[in-house]
């Protein structure tokens, strides 16, 4: 029996989608028994795809969220459901942060109790959080007061809306959706070792700026350098301010940490000239201002090059991806080439897109992680 198996299937309704999910998750007419269950999906649908993913696999550990595209060793979609069962040769211990918009300090105890569970090598915590209320800063600060000196990587994914705008996001574990909570699985690999990297296609420039006048908790820059942020950030790309947003996407900004880029996109142009962003710049914060890595080819092979050195053949592969990576490669008519390169790359995977990416306690954008096993 594989390890590992791919389901996906691209549908509106729900009850056409779920039996073709059932019929690749079937081994010698039987379903099969896996020990953990990762699901992506549109949201019109989620929370139905939670429980009955729950109650078809009743020993596994569930977990999923929504997803702005589907992506996966089956193909590229934009409603139904990806799903990634794992049969053997893991260990899995599982929970959730409740209230994350505002004090998800106050299920800690959650982490403490998987952590308790699992052994400490060769594992990985993958979460999941619903977009509510910038919460990501608060759901990483209370991973890394209790995980930080454990060296198990934490990486995630904040969960999208996928097919409706207007609707929230949600997450679920072991079938029921929250719509103001985080959700994890700590991953143990019995088998070898767990790989995790992480992508970007920008590299810095020459320019500069440190933060005068923030709103921390509205993740807003009102000036850089004593100056609005929009006009010295228009000023730094030489393009007038009212062209600032439609340019935003190609040159977002960066933080440099130990020497690693942590990329913070820019969100919105305000009337007022600051400028609001998808992560926290705090104030006296550095920044640089940075240009796309073209061609972007050459960065999956890099990417591929640094698993590969640890990992020569994935067994199996989780990928994370800003929605607006998905969406760049979609506008440049690369989307299907990306997914040929994961799949060759990564083996058998699903891949979420969201709306910001966790990785060592840091939220971060327009980035990709690769969650590798071996």
């Amino acid at each position: 029996m594989k390890r590992c198996y791919i389901a996906q299937a691209e549908d509106k309704i729900s009850t056409v989608a779920y039996p073709l999910i059932l019929e690749q998750l079937t081994e010698n007419g039987k379903l099969i028994e896996p020990v953990l269950v990762i699901f992506n999906s549109d949201n019109a649908n989620f929370s139905w795809y939670s429980r009955m993913l729950s109650n078809s696999f009743p020993t596994a550990t569930v977990i999923g969220e929504t997803s702005n595209e589907l992506y996966s060793s089956k193909g590229v979609a934009r409603i139904g459901i990806s799903v990634m069962a794992v049969t053997s040769g893991i260990s899995v211990t599982s929970g959730a942060l409740f209230n994350v918009s505002r004090f998800p300090q106050r299920s800690a105890d959650s982490i403490r109790a998987a952590l308790d569970g699992i052994p400490r090598e060769n594992t990985v915590c993958l979460e999941f959080n619903a977009s509510v209320g910038n919460c990501e800063e608060l759901v990483m600060d209370t991973f890394r007061e209790v995980m930080e000196e454990t060296d198990i990587p934490v990486c995630g994914c904040t969960a999208a809306p996928a097919d409706n705008p207007d609707r929230q996001s949600a997450v679920s574990l072991n079938g029921i959706a929250y719509m103001d909570a985080c959700v994890f699985v700590m991953i143990h690999n019995e088998n070898g070792i767990v790989k995790v990297v992480k992508e970007n296609i920008f590299r810095p420039t020459e320019h500069f700026f440190t933060s005068t006048d923030v709103d921390c908790d509205e993740r807003r820059v009102y000036e850089f350098d004593h100056k609005s942020a929009a006009g010295v950030v228009a000023s730094a790309m030489q393009i007038p301010e009212d062209e600032l947003m439609i340019n935003a996407f190609f040159h977002p900004v960066g933080r440099n940490e130990d020497g690693d880029l942590n990329i913070i996109a820019v969100k919105n142009v305000e009337e007022d000239k600051s400028m609001s962003f998808f992560s926290r710049i705090y104030n006296q914060t550095r920044v640089m201002l940075l240009d796309p890595i073209e061609p972007v080819e050459d960065v999956w092979a890099d990417t591929a090059r640094s698993v590969h050195e640890a990992i020569p053949k994935p067994s199996f592969s989780f990928v994370i991806n800003c929605f607006s990576r998905i969406q760049y490669f979609t506008e440049m008519g690369k989307m299907l080439e990306y997914n040929d390169s994961l799949t060759r790359d990564y083996g058998n995977y699903i891949g979420a897109s969201g709306h910001g990416e966790q990785f060592q306690y840091k939220h971060i954008n327009q980035t990709m992680l690769v969650l590798a096993f071996e």
